[in-house]
């Protein structure tokens, strides 16, 4: 039967790739064709294998995080008619991901994608992934112009391209509106800028483009390959740093090793801009590309100015929760009267209940749509100033409500054990103990709450523990015995915020997992009580040097014998004792 779409998305729906997917995994099924061959196939149609036996990972295409009313309703329906656990999770990729399905529920799922103009297409494999943005673009009050039309663009334009379809690795992309750089460009294999100059006396659109970033096991900074490209130019010197990197056949060799950030520490940057200019030079790069033609028809609702009235004003009687919420979860937009409303997701994990609710309250209270975040949470835009109350106390009914985003309580973690082949430590369960005890904690210390926690499960740095104030990657060490112990490398000091951006870097002491919430304490008491007065913990952190964190935290290395101390020898929500099996993985097929 026909897919019947409902409304236009930013890929463009290909009915043929729907049947074409239930046809090859009924092939499959059968024994009819090439595993490792269609292993590849499965990868760029985003349906990523687990490490439990016949589970699958199915991810969502969501670029830009940008998802309506009625995509919501569809994303909650897969969540309640597939996922066993009936959630579906937000990724630091801005995507949504669904655990434990068959192959055949990841087709009917497609299918019902395809309804509401979403896909899984090029979500996993070596291609262009999912390219993110500020949840805030386009309603920003920083932002140098609305990028929105020109990410979609990007996706558009390369979805399905031929050549990006077997690229040496994955490709990230991020794009953000303003100096700030919150989508951080100098993390990804490409980052643009957003920026306005005056060119020969015209004001005019264009981006800083950032090349070669990257963290994981050699995390690189992504240098400014150009300073300005002219909205007019950047797809065409972005295709021309994809065949760069294409035809770079020296980096299939190792698939662990192919990143463009590997291509461009080998030659440096001078060199990979000589033959990105060289490329552009090419037959293919004669003819302009003009952005416009790729824009998305169907443009975000927005509400007309809004009307004050005296009744809309704060009022006495708000609870200190509701104002306390407002300081944190609520951003003025550029449009006055109107609110960017952050709900906290915690894990970034939704049921299918949650989702359903939430798309509701975008019709209620915003315009219909929200945006995901890096951060795992979800945003509502063009809220206006009357319907922040009536929002919050919704969230709170769905668990939605608690204060606080982008703040130390506001942990971010990759799944972990939970379903990744290549999973080392089960971070989902280390996070939730590591929020319960920032809940316990009750911090008030403003330079504290500015901090944040990141927990990866491996070293791939899916959590972004890369970035973090205190981030986590998972480990194992030795035990008594000769029993293993589930543990996690430490990383401090890492900037991502208002234009700055540092990895942070790793301290020696590696804590068992178990004592992942006492790590925390230790190190935020450490800072502030050796602070100087209005000392912010990046600056802390400079101050003392990072072998002064080892010391703190080398008294809860010691694990002893099992018997005395089962706990350490256990994961989190584990009822077993640990053993590292970390499968491979399949992000390099």
């Amino acid at each position: 039967m026909p897919v019947q779409v409902e409304e236009e998305g930013i890929v463009p729906i290909i009915e043929e790739e729907l049947e074409t997917f239930d046809q090859e995994v009924q092939r499959f099924r059968r024994g009819e064709n090439d595993p490792t061959a269609f292993q590849a196939y499965r990868l760029r149609e985003g349906v990523y294998g687990q490490r439990q036996a016949e589970a699958q990972m199915m991810r969502v295409k969501v670029p830009g995080g940008i998802v309506s009313a009625r995509q919501l309703e569809a994303l909650g329906e897969i969540a309640s008619r597939f996922a066993p656990l009936n959630r579906g999770h937000i990724t630091t990729r801005e995507n949504i991901q669904y655990h434990h399905i068959s192959l055949e529920e990841a087709g009917q799922s497609r299918w019902l994608l395809a309804r509401v103009g979403l896909t899984s297409r090029e979500a996993c494999g070596n291609t262009v992934r999912n390219v993110i943005t500020c949840p805030l673009a386009g309603v920003c009050r920083n932002e140098a112009f609305d990028l929105t039309p020109y990410l979609t663009a990007y996706v558009r334009y390369f979805i399905r391209k031929p050549f990006t379809q077997s690229l040496p690795r994955k490709f990230k992309t991020s794009f953000s509106p303003c100096p700030s750089d919150c989508a951080s460009a100098p993390l990804h294999d490409l980052g643009f800028v957003a920026q306005v100059r005056e060119v020969d006396g015209v004001q005019r659109k264009g981006f800083r483009m950032h090349v070669g970033g990257g963290s994981s096991i050699m995390p690189r900074t992504a240098p400014v390959l150009y300073d300005f490209v002219p909205v007019e130019e950047y797809l065409r010197v972005s295709e021309a740093v994809l065949r760069v990197f294409n035809r770079a056949d020296e980096l299939r060799k190792n698939r662990m090793m192919a990143r463009i950030k590997v291509l461009i520490d080998r030659i440096g940057m001078d060199q990979f801009r000589a033959q990105v200019e060289e490329e552009l030079q090419q037959p293919w790069a004669k003819e302009p590309i003009n952005p416009e033609d790729y824009f998305l028809r169907r443009s975000e609702k927005t509400p007309g100015p809004y009307q004050y009235s005296n009744g809309q004003r704060e009022s006495a009687e708000d609870p200190a929760e509701y104002l306390r919420w407002k300081t944190t979860n609520v951003v003025p937009q550029r449009q006055a009267g109107y609110y960017g409303v952050y709900a906290k997701v915690p894990q970034g994990d939704l049921s299918g209940e949650q989702f359903a609710a939430l798309a509701q309250l975008s019709r209620t209270h915003g315009n219909g749509t929200a945006r995901l975040s890096a951060e795992q949470n979800l945003v509502f835009r063009w809220v206006p100033r009357h319907q922040l109350r009536p929002l919050w106390e919704a969230l709170k009914e769905l668990g939605l409500g608690e204060g606080g985003v982008h703040e130390i309580t506001d942990v971010t973690s990759c799944p972990g054990t939970d379903s990744c082949k290549l999973g080392i430590t089960a971070s989902m369960g280390a996070n939730r103990a590591v929020s319960q005890r920032l809940q316990e904690m009750r911090i008030e210390d403003e330079r504290v709450r500015a901090m944040n926690i990141k927990v990866s499960g491996c070293p791939n740095g899916c959590g972004r523990h890369h970035l973090a104030s205190i981030g986590f990657q998972g480990a194992a060490v030795k035990g008594e015995e000769g029993r293993q112990v589930p543990a996690y490398e430490v990383y401090i000091g890492g900037r991502y915020r208002d234009g700055e951006f540092r990895y942070a870097k790793r301290v020696s002491t590696k804590v068992p997992a178990k004592r992942l919430p006492d790590a925390v304490e230790q190190v935020v008491a450490f800072y502030q009580t050796q602070r100087q007065d209005g000392e912010s913990f990046d600056d802390f952190v400079d101050r003392v040097g990072f072998p002064a964190f080892e010391g703190i935290l080398t008294g809860l290395k010691g694990v002893g014998p099992v018997a005395e101390n089962l706990e350490l020898y256990q994961d989190w929500e584990r009822s077993g004792l640990y053993a590292l099996e970390r499968g491979e993985g399949e992000c390099a097929v």
